[in-house]
Protein backbone atom coordinates (compact mmCIF):
# COMPACT_ATOMS: atom_id res chain seq x y z
CA UNK A 1 0.00 0.00 0.00
CA UNK A 2 2.86 2.36 0.83
CA UNK A 3 4.60 1.75 -2.52
CA UNK A 4 1.34 2.15 -4.38
CA UNK A 5 0.65 5.42 -2.54
CA UNK A 6 4.16 6.69 -3.28
CA UNK A 7 3.82 5.88 -7.00
CA UNK A 8 0.45 7.61 -7.04
CA UNK A 9 1.93 10.77 -5.53
CA UNK A 10 4.80 10.76 -8.04
CA UNK A 11 2.31 10.39 -10.88
CA UNK A 12 0.30 13.28 -9.46
CA UNK A 13 3.40 15.46 -9.24
CA UNK A 14 4.20 14.83 -12.91
CA UNK A 15 0.58 15.41 -13.85
CA UNK A 16 0.50 18.70 -11.96
CA UNK A 17 3.72 19.81 -13.60
CA UNK A 18 2.18 19.20 -17.01
CA UNK A 19 -1.07 20.84 -15.97
CA UNK A 20 -0.12 24.04 -14.10
CA UNK A 21 -3.73 25.11 -14.03
CA UNK A 22 -4.25 22.90 -10.98
CA UNK A 23 -1.94 25.19 -9.03
CA UNK A 24 -3.18 28.37 -10.68
CA UNK A 25 -4.22 31.50 -8.82
CA UNK A 26 -7.38 32.32 -10.77
CA UNK A 27 -8.95 35.76 -10.41
CA UNK A 28 -12.69 36.22 -10.01
CA UNK A 29 -15.03 38.54 -11.82
CA UNK A 30 -16.35 41.68 -10.17
CA UNK A 31 -18.61 44.57 -11.14
CA UNK A 32 -15.71 46.96 -10.34
CA UNK A 33 -14.17 48.54 -13.46
CA UNK A 34 -10.75 48.36 -11.83
CA UNK A 35 -11.19 44.63 -11.23
CA UNK A 36 -12.41 44.11 -14.79
CA UNK A 37 -9.36 45.92 -16.13
CA UNK A 38 -7.09 43.91 -13.83
CA UNK A 39 -8.63 40.63 -15.00
CA UNK A 40 -8.07 41.61 -18.60
CA UNK A 41 -4.44 42.49 -17.90
CA UNK A 42 -3.89 39.21 -16.05
CA UNK A 43 -5.34 37.34 -19.03
CA UNK A 44 -2.96 39.25 -21.30
CA UNK A 45 -0.02 38.17 -19.16
CA UNK A 46 0.62 41.56 -17.58
CA UNK A 47 0.55 40.90 -13.82
CA UNK A 48 2.28 44.18 -12.94
CA UNK A 49 -0.39 46.19 -14.76
CA UNK A 50 -3.06 43.99 -13.24
CA UNK A 51 -1.68 44.62 -9.74
CA UNK A 52 -1.94 48.37 -10.30
CA UNK A 53 -5.59 47.93 -11.30
CA UNK A 54 -6.31 45.70 -8.33
CA UNK A 55 -4.68 48.24 -6.03
CA UNK A 56 -7.27 50.75 -7.23
CA UNK A 57 -10.02 48.22 -6.65
CA UNK A 58 -8.89 47.57 -3.06
CA UNK A 59 -8.88 51.32 -2.38
CA UNK A 60 -12.38 51.60 -3.81
CA UNK A 61 -13.64 48.47 -2.04
CA UNK A 62 -11.39 47.93 1.03
CA UNK A 63 -13.79 45.48 2.62
CA UNK A 64 -14.47 43.45 -0.52
CA UNK A 65 -12.94 39.93 -0.18
CA UNK A 66 -13.11 39.51 -3.96
CA UNK A 67 -10.87 42.53 -4.56
CA UNK A 68 -8.30 41.18 -2.11
CA UNK A 69 -8.55 37.78 -3.76
CA UNK A 70 -7.79 39.25 -7.19
CA UNK A 71 -4.93 41.32 -5.82
CA UNK A 72 -3.52 38.14 -4.34
CA UNK A 73 -3.56 36.44 -7.76
CA UNK A 74 -1.49 39.28 -9.25
CA UNK A 75 0.99 39.15 -6.39
CA UNK A 76 1.31 35.38 -6.80
CA UNK A 77 1.97 35.82 -10.52
CA UNK A 78 4.83 38.14 -9.55
CA UNK A 79 6.16 35.49 -7.12
CA UNK A 80 5.41 37.73 -4.14
CA UNK A 81 3.90 34.81 -2.28
CA UNK A 82 4.07 36.21 1.25
CA UNK A 83 2.02 39.24 0.24
CA UNK A 84 -0.27 37.06 -1.87
CA UNK A 85 -0.94 34.86 1.16
CA UNK A 86 -1.97 37.90 3.18
CA UNK A 87 -4.48 38.91 0.48
CA UNK A 88 -5.91 35.39 0.23
CA UNK A 89 -6.22 35.28 4.00
CA UNK A 90 -8.32 38.45 3.88
CA UNK A 91 -10.41 36.84 1.15
CA UNK A 92 -11.22 33.87 3.42
CA UNK A 93 -13.51 36.26 5.32
CA UNK A 94 -15.93 36.07 2.37
CA UNK A 95 -19.47 34.98 3.15
CA UNK A 96 -19.80 33.29 -0.22
CA UNK A 97 -18.76 29.61 0.36
CA UNK A 98 -17.35 29.29 -3.15
CA UNK A 99 -15.14 32.37 -2.82
CA UNK A 100 -14.14 31.33 0.68
CA UNK A 101 -13.14 27.85 -0.55
CA UNK A 102 -11.15 29.36 -3.45
CA UNK A 103 -9.41 31.74 -1.07
CA UNK A 104 -8.29 28.86 1.17
CA UNK A 105 -7.18 26.89 -1.90
CA UNK A 106 -5.04 29.76 -3.19
CA UNK A 107 -3.75 30.39 0.33
CA UNK A 108 -2.61 26.76 0.38
CA UNK A 109 -0.86 27.29 -2.96
CA UNK A 110 0.94 30.36 -1.61
CA UNK A 111 2.13 28.34 1.39
CA UNK A 112 3.33 25.54 -0.89
CA UNK A 113 5.42 28.00 -2.90
CA UNK A 114 7.18 28.97 0.36
CA UNK A 115 7.64 25.31 1.42
CA UNK A 116 5.30 25.86 4.36
CA UNK A 117 3.76 22.42 4.01
CA UNK A 118 2.05 22.26 7.38
CA UNK A 119 0.18 25.52 6.75
CA UNK A 120 -0.66 24.43 3.19
CA UNK A 121 -2.17 21.19 4.46
CA UNK A 122 -4.45 23.06 6.84
CA UNK A 123 -5.52 25.47 4.07
CA UNK A 124 -6.38 22.62 1.69
CA UNK A 125 -8.32 20.86 4.43
CA UNK A 126 -10.37 24.00 4.94
CA UNK A 127 -11.01 24.12 1.20
CA UNK A 128 -12.27 20.55 1.18
CA UNK A 129 -14.43 21.19 4.24
CA UNK A 130 -16.18 23.89 2.23
CA UNK A 131 -16.07 22.03 -1.09
CA UNK A 132 -15.47 18.28 -0.71
CA UNK A 133 -15.57 17.79 -4.49
CA UNK A 134 -12.62 20.11 -5.21
CA UNK A 135 -10.27 17.70 -7.00
CA UNK A 136 -7.48 20.26 -7.23
CA UNK A 137 -7.45 20.65 -3.43
CA UNK A 138 -7.37 16.84 -3.04
CA UNK A 139 -4.37 16.50 -5.36
CA UNK A 140 -2.50 19.36 -3.77
CA UNK A 141 -3.27 18.11 -0.26
CA UNK A 142 -1.80 14.73 -1.18
CA UNK A 143 1.38 16.35 -2.46
CA UNK A 144 1.63 18.63 0.57
CA UNK A 145 1.37 15.63 2.91
CA UNK A 146 4.13 13.79 1.07
CA UNK A 147 6.39 16.84 0.97
CA UNK A 148 5.86 17.47 4.67
CA UNK A 149 6.76 13.87 5.44
CA UNK A 150 10.00 14.12 3.46
CA UNK A 151 10.76 17.50 5.00
CA UNK A 152 10.23 16.14 8.52
CA UNK A 153 12.50 13.17 7.77
CA UNK A 154 15.19 15.49 6.43
CA UNK A 155 14.95 17.74 9.49
CA UNK A 156 15.20 14.69 11.75
CA UNK A 157 18.27 13.43 9.88
CA UNK A 158 19.87 16.86 10.07
CA UNK A 159 19.16 17.07 13.81
CA UNK A 160 20.55 13.57 14.38
CA UNK A 161 23.70 14.56 12.51
CA UNK A 162 24.05 17.72 14.60
CA UNK A 163 23.59 15.68 17.80
CA UNK A 164 26.25 13.18 16.69
CA UNK A 165 28.67 15.96 15.79
CA UNK A 166 28.03 17.58 19.17
CA UNK A 167 28.65 14.27 20.97
CA UNK A 168 31.93 13.84 19.07
CA UNK A 169 33.04 17.35 20.03
CA UNK A 170 32.10 16.74 23.67
CA UNK A 171 34.02 13.43 23.69
CA UNK A 172 37.05 15.15 22.18
CA UNK A 173 36.90 17.88 24.83
CA UNK A 174 36.65 15.27 27.58
CA UNK A 175 39.65 13.40 26.17
CA UNK A 176 41.68 16.60 26.02
CA UNK A 177 40.72 17.39 29.61
CA UNK A 178 41.80 13.92 30.72
CA UNK A 179 45.12 14.31 28.90
CA UNK A 180 45.72 17.69 30.55
CA UNK A 181 44.90 16.24 33.95
CA UNK A 182 47.23 13.27 33.43
CA UNK A 183 50.03 15.59 32.34
CA UNK A 184 49.53 17.80 35.40
CA UNK A 185 49.56 14.75 37.67
CA UNK A 186 52.77 13.51 36.05
CA UNK A 187 54.42 16.92 36.42
CA UNK A 188 53.37 17.03 40.07
CA UNK A 189 54.78 13.54 40.70
CA UNK A 190 58.09 14.58 39.12
CA UNK A 191 58.28 17.67 41.33
CA UNK A 192 57.51 15.59 44.43
CA UNK A 193 60.20 13.07 43.48
CA UNK A 194 62.75 15.88 43.11
CA UNK A 195 61.83 17.25 46.54
CA UNK A 196 62.20 13.82 48.12
CA UNK A 197 65.59 13.36 46.48
CA UNK A 198 66.71 16.78 47.76
CA UNK A 199 65.84 15.83 51.34
CA UNK A 200 67.90 12.57 51.26
CA UNK A 201 71.69 12.70 52.11
CA UNK A 202 74.23 11.94 49.40
CA UNK A 203 74.80 8.22 48.82
CA UNK A 204 78.33 8.31 50.39
CA UNK A 205 77.36 10.44 53.38
CA UNK A 206 75.74 8.76 56.37
CA UNK A 207 73.49 10.46 58.90
CA UNK A 208 75.16 11.42 62.23
CA UNK A 209 73.23 8.86 64.20
CA UNK A 210 74.29 6.06 61.91
CA UNK A 211 77.95 7.17 62.14
CA UNK A 212 77.86 7.08 65.99
CA UNK A 213 76.35 3.62 65.95
CA UNK A 214 79.08 2.37 63.60
CA UNK A 215 81.78 3.99 65.75
CA UNK A 216 80.44 2.28 68.86
CA UNK A 217 80.32 -1.05 67.07
CA UNK A 218 83.89 -0.54 65.89
CA UNK A 219 85.02 0.08 69.49
CA UNK A 220 83.26 -3.02 70.68
CA UNK A 221 84.97 -5.04 67.99
CA UNK A 222 88.46 -3.92 69.15
CA UNK A 223 90.49 -6.35 71.26
CA UNK A 224 90.57 -5.93 75.05
CA UNK A 225 94.31 -5.10 74.80
CA UNK A 226 93.59 -2.13 72.54
CA UNK A 227 90.90 -0.95 74.88
CA UNK A 228 93.27 -1.26 77.83
CA UNK A 229 95.96 0.71 75.99
CA UNK A 230 93.51 3.50 75.34
CA UNK A 231 92.50 3.57 79.00
CA UNK A 232 96.20 3.64 80.13
CA UNK A 233 96.91 6.54 77.85
CA UNK A 234 93.96 8.44 79.28
CA UNK A 235 95.21 7.80 82.89
CA UNK A 236 98.71 8.94 81.99
CA UNK A 237 97.40 12.14 80.61
CA UNK A 238 95.47 12.84 83.79
CA UNK A 239 98.54 12.14 86.07
CA UNK A 240 101.08 14.19 84.13
CA UNK A 241 102.06 17.50 85.87
CA UNK A 242 100.88 20.65 84.27
CA UNK A 243 103.21 22.20 81.84
CA UNK A 244 105.00 25.30 83.19
CA UNK A 245 105.27 28.30 81.07
CA UNK A 246 107.69 30.25 83.24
Amino acid sequence: MTNRRSRTVETLAIFLALCPGLMAFDAIHSPSDAVTAGNAEMKAGKPSDALASYDKAVKELPGDPGAHFDRGTALAALSRFDEAGEEFLRATEAKDPALKASAFYNLGNAFMKKDKFKEAIEAYKRTLALNPKDERAKWNLEIALQKKKKDDEKKKDDQDKKDKDKDKKDDKKDQEKDKDKDKKDQDKDKKDDKKDQARQPPPDEKPPGEREIESTLDNLEKSPKDLEKQRAMLRAVRRAPPTRDW
